[in-house]
C-alpha cells in the first residue's frame, strides 16, 4: 500500500519531476495554488448544496442553488484530479477548468444581474468579486494550452 502511495506521489505534480524546469516560474501555483483553489471550490459547492447559496436561492430558487453547488463541487474534484497528474490527465483538467470558468461566470453574472434588477448595489458589487475569482481557471485554461505545445502532451 505504501509503495503504491509513493508511486502515485512520484508520478504527480508533487513528485520530484512533477514540475518541468520551464515551469519553474509557476511551481508554487501548480503545486499549491491550483489544488487549493480546487479544494475551495469543492468546499464551496458542498456547503452551497447543503445550505444553499443565498444570492442564487433568492433570485432563482432553491433547486437552482443546490444544482449549482453540486456541479461546482464535482467540477472542483475533477479539476483536482487533473491538476495532480497534468501530463496524463491534462484533457480532464482542461475541460474541467473550462466548465468551472463557465459556472463562475454564470454565478457572477446572475448575482450582478440580480443586484442591478433588485436595486441592491451591494449584491452587484459581490458579482464583481466573483468575476475576479474566474481569473484563476481562465489562466489555467491558457496555461494548459501552452503546456500542451511545450511538453508535447498527446
Amino acid at each position: 500500500m505504501m509503495r503504491l502511495f509513493r508511486r502515485l506521489v512520484a508520478a504527480s505534480i508533487w513528485g520530484p519531476n512533477g514540475v518541468d524546469e520551464s515551469d519553474d516560474r509557476v511551481r508554487w501555483l501548480l503545486r499549491i495554488g491550483l489544488p487549493a483553489f480546487d479544494l475551495f471550490a469543492i468546499g464551496f459547492g458542498i456547503f452551497g448544496y447543503l445550505g444553499g447559496i443565498p444570492a442564487l436561492r433568492d433570485s432563482f430558487g432553491e433547486g437552482y442553488a443546490q444544482s449549482f453547488g453540486l456541479m461546482l463541487s464535482i467540477t472542483g474534484l475533477v479539476c483536482l484530479v487533473g491538476v495532480a497528474f497534468p501530463n496524463r490527465l491534462w484533457r480532464i483538467e482542461f475541460w474541467g477548468k473550462c466548465f468551472m470558468l463557465g459556472l463562475l461566470l454564470l454565478y457572477a453574472g446572475s448575482v450582478f444581474l440580480a443586484g442591478i434588477v433588485g436595486g441592491d448595489i451591494g449584491r452587484a458589487g459581490v458579482g464583481w468579486a466573483i468575476f475576479a475569482m474566474a481569473v484563476m481557471p481562465a489562466w489555467r485554461v491558457t496555461d494548459i494550452a501552452r503546456d500542451r505545445e511545450v511538453h508535447q502532451w498527446k
